[in-house]
């Protein structure tokens, strides 16, 4: 399989591989990844680790190193990454699979040491990975309610300017996360104190 399809359905699920924004900033673990081969994609729920295979042999002899590489940073990522880690391996070369190849692929995905793991051979394997099924994918693309909503209520010219605050102030709070009580927001809000 080729790594560009992987890239281009991990950049379509939202993934993005800059190491200046790795949820982890340990140089030495980063270099460890890089002389490894393996790229790291992430989100703000996931991290993928990935990495192309170029022949039944370099797969059968190097994964169980990558995963090793690989441990080293689950020791470090956030709480929030440390469920939510997946490694996919993929296979990519012209020739045929070994006879021992299907089986060593089963063992590699039931292997749940360190993180999840899915090896990828062709452009179906990739439906296996919840997070990048093409459905999935579509559907996160699908029509936004809220958005709709937000942008129709506020082009509405003759909307009352408390109305348009209250409104602009319940998205703000929504999109901030902040801890308010929102009753209480938005009482601040009718009143001329909104919070900024």
């Amino acid at each position: 399989m080729n790594p560009i399809q992987i890239w281009k359905r991990l950049e379509l699920a939202t993934f993005q591989n800059s190491p200046s924004d790795f949820p982890v900033q340990d140089e030495s673990v980063l270099a460890m990844h890089l002389d490894a081969d393996l790229e790291l994609w992430f989100t703000m729920e996931r991290i993928c680790v990935l990495k192309t295979y170029t022949s039944n042999h370099h797969f059968i002899l190097n994964w169980r190193e990558d995963q090793f590489v690989i441990s080293h940073l689950l020791e470090l990522l956030p709480t929030k990454y440390k469920n939510n880690l997946y490694f996919l391996l993929v296979l990519d070369w012209g020739s045929e699979l070994l006879p021992e190849m299907p089986m060593e692929m089963n063992r590699v995905e039931k292997n749940a040491k360190v993180c999840r793991k899915y090896v990828l051979h062709n452009e179906e394997d990739l439906e296996r990975v919840p997070f990048l099924q093409q459905k999935l994918i579509n559907s996160k693309k699908g029509f936004d309610y809220e958005a709709k909503f937000k942008s129709e209520l506020l082009a509405e010219r003759q909307l009352d300017p408390k109305i348009r605050r209250i409104v602009e102030g319940y998205f703000e709070l929504d999109q901030t996360h902040k801890k308010h009580n929102t009753k209480d927001y938005i009482l601040q809000l009718l009143k001329g104190d909104g919070i900024a």
